[in-house]
Formats: C-alpha cells, structure tokens, sequence
C-alpha cells in the first residue's frame, strides 16, 4: 500500500516535533492559526463530508503494531479539513471502554484506558502516533520519535492493569469520546486487530443503561482479522469508511454512525508487511 510521508513539523524546544503547554503536556503540532488549532472538532464544517452525504469525517485509526519490545503503536489520521480538539478524546484496548461514565472501568491485565491532554489538537491531514512502551525505545526501533507516549506518561492514563501493552495474538483497539459529563461515550473508530479472543475482544453495549441513559443497538459485526501481524510488521488501513459501515445517523459513533459494523476485511490490509509509523495513508 503506498504511504506519503508525513511533513515534519519543526517547533522550538520540542524534539518529538510538537509544542508543549504551561504544564509540560505535549501538542500535536498545526499549520494554522493558534486560534484554528483550538477549534473543537463539533465545530467542523458539516457539508465536507467523507465520500457520503450522510457522513462528516472524523479520526480514523489507521495503523497498528501489536507486536515487538517497543514496538507496538496505534496511529491515528485526522482527514477532516479542520484540525481536532483531542481534550476528550480517549485510546483503550478493553472492551469494557464504554462504562467510563459511570465508573472506571473493570481491565485485564496489561490493558489501558488513556485520555489525550487539554490543548492537543491533531491537524486537518495530520497523523500521530502512540507508542505503548517509551519513546527512548520506539525510536530505537522506527527512528523516529512518537507523537505521544504512554510508559512517559505523555497522555493522561486514567486506568491500567500492570504495564501497558498490546496481546500479540490480537485485541480490540477503540478511540472514543467523552466530555466528562454525559451519561454515555462516543465511539470514533474500532478496529479488532489480529485475532482477539473474546476476554479481550469486542464488549456488545447494546442497549446497556447507564446513569440513566441507554446506548443504541449496534451491530457487532466487525470481525476479526483472519491473523495477525508478527514482530515488524503492522496492520494498516487501506479504505475509508463509507461504504463499508452503516451510517444512518443511528448509531453510538460520533456522528451517529455504527462503528462495529465496518466491514474491516474491506478497509484493513489482509497482509502485512514492515509499519510505516507517521506516514499519511492515501485513502
């Protein structure tokens, strides 16, 4: 699959290619003004829109290394053409995720719930990365820094059992949202990578009551992938969503789509070959 290479951002004092705020959090970096850079991702403009009518776009995750000492990463890709307030944005691999709002939610061991810091933003066309060991040890094996990580502590780890880490075998990985106050959780994508088995697969929440609220039906029936990728290499996105999920607007997605109905063996590489963490998909 071929992967353009993402354009370096230089910013003064920040090795990792970013800024960072009064607290010493790291900022993925912007091209534009610092007032666009913190326009929320509600603000979007509803009529750019992802291949449908019915669709905004919104954060995808893109790439995924479940496999060697340092290694492993999740990237995600903003193809919106605003940049995204990341304050509320969440990365786990339980899928016990979308309990947050009523309580921490129940992990296994080496699993994780992380929130992104007050102030990141991800730029319209931009991809990050998050390293699940140090950043010392990712760069030792893609020479390159990530954008975030979570053995530094980098983002905010608001739950995890022992050190943090991806099964090699397969395991759910979930970008969601949540503004701290609502009954429930947004989901923005979800991808099964390799082959997880159902203690650290997909949760169904539907029709789960919480605080007073229920989520929607979803469908369940992203599958998973028929293997996974070993040490060196990845898992990458191949497609876009539409077309290959239901998005009418009725869902627990962000936008109201279903995001465990993608048809992932049609926007997911079925092969795998060496990762390419930072590299803009050409979708």
């Amino acid at each position: 699959m071929q992967r353009l290479l993402v354009i370096s951002f230089a910013l003064a004092g920040c090795e990792w290619g970013g800024g960072t705020d009064a607290t010493g959090n790291l900022q993925v970096p912007d091209a534009k003004s610092a007032a666009d850079a913190r326009r929320p991702d509600a603000a979007i403009d509803a009529a750019k829109l992802d291949g449908t009518a019915a669709n905004p776009r919104h954060l995808l995750l893109t790439e995924i290394a479940l496999a060697g000492a340092g290694a492993e990463f999740v990237e995600i890709y903003n193809p919106g053409p605003q940049p995204v307030d990341l304050q509320h944005y969440y990365l786990s691999d339980n899928g016990n995720y979308f309990t947050l709002p009523a309580a921490v939610p129940t992990i296994s061991q080496g699993d994780f719930v992380v929130q992104f810091s007050a102030g990141a933003t991800l730029a319209a066309g931009g991809v990050m990365t998050v390293a699940l060991g140090t950043a010392a040890a990712f760069n030792a094996a893609y020479g390159s820094m990530p954008t975030y990580s979570i053995a530094d502590a980098t983002v905010t780890v608001t739950t995890a059992s022992g050190t943090p880490s991806l099964t090699d075998a397969g395991e759910i990985v979930v970008l969601f949202q949540w503004d701290g106050t609502s009954a429930l959780v947004k989901d923005v994508d979800i991808m099964l990578a390799g082959a997880p088995t159902a203690s650290n697969g997909l949760v169904s929440k539907s029709g789960y009551a919480q605080l007073a609220s229920t989520y929607a039906v979803d469908a369940n029936t992203i599958a998973n992938q028929a293997s996974a990728p070993a040490a060196g290499t990845s898992t990458k996105r191949i497609a876009a969503e539409p077309g290959h999920e239901t998005q009418a607007n009725l869902g627990n997605g962000i936008y109201g789509d279903d995001e465990t109905s993608e048809d992932t063996a049609a926007t997911w590489d079925a092969t795998f070959d060496a990762p390419t963490p930072g590299a803009v998909p050409a979708l």
